[in-house]
């Protein structure tokens, strides 16, 4: 079955393994029995976060960690698992952007966390760009199809939201530069609540070919 084409930057094995280095250590896999201690751990930490602004920061910080999983399980080959990882990336950098419009309106300054999200957003890009790549090797299963689409479309809107703070930003990205979503993309506001519900209705996920 061929997937969608989204026209992604070539990234070298380094580059990748660089952008993997950079994003925020893992201590376990959603396929771990303990992976639930952290997630709690993460819920508990960013209810305490003092303001809007240091709960955007927080959100994306967890937005790189779900997008690592997700890569480190593909390679595994557990599309289940990797297929989540990829909603619950699309709903927290949605969550990051409500908190970033909400610190907006109470006149919080969010152009130094534009610029910090900038930086990270460029290692998204490598990282969706490897896992596009290492899902060329698999079949559809989990509705990984579609949690991908939506993981893209999160990080296309993304850019835009932060491109909205620092017009130019948009045009540091490969990506979104070329994608055709950006023609009827609509104006930047405040997103809607997500539906944070992950598709996952196929029983298997069979690889073709699998390269480690």
């Amino acid at each position: 079955m061929a997937h969608t084409d989204y026209q992604f930057p070539s990234y070298s094995e380094g580059q990748v393994n660089e952008a993997l280095e950079k994003t925020v250590p893992l201590r376990f896999l959603p396929s771990n029995p303990l992976y639930f201690l952290i997630t709690a751990k993460e819920t508990v930490s960013r209810f305490f976060r003092p303001s809007s602004l240091e709960k955007a920061r927080f959100d994306f910080i967890l937005t790189g960690k779900r997008l690592k999983e997700s890569y480190l399980l593909l390679e595994k080959g557990d599309v289940k698992n990797a297929s989540k990882s990829l909603g619950r990336y699309s709903g927290r950098l949605d969550s990051m952007k409500r908190q970033m419009e909400k610190a907006r309106s109470q006149n919080q300054s969010v152009v130094a966390f534009a610029d910090e999200t900038t930086e990270g957003l460029k290692l998204h890009e490598v990282l969706l760009s490897a896992i596009s790549k290492k899902w060329q090797n698999y079949q559809e299963g989990y509705n990984f199809d579609d949690n991908f689409d939506a993981a893209f479309g999160e990080f296309i809107n993304t850019i835009l939201t932060i491109d909205n703070i620092k017009p130019g930003i948009k045009n540091r990205f490969k990506t979104a530069t070329s994608s055709a979503s950006l023609e009827s993309e609509p104006s930047v506001g405040p997103s809607p609540t997500p539906a944070l519900e992950i598709l996952e209705t196929s029983p298997s996920a069979k690889p073709r070919r699998i390269i480690y």
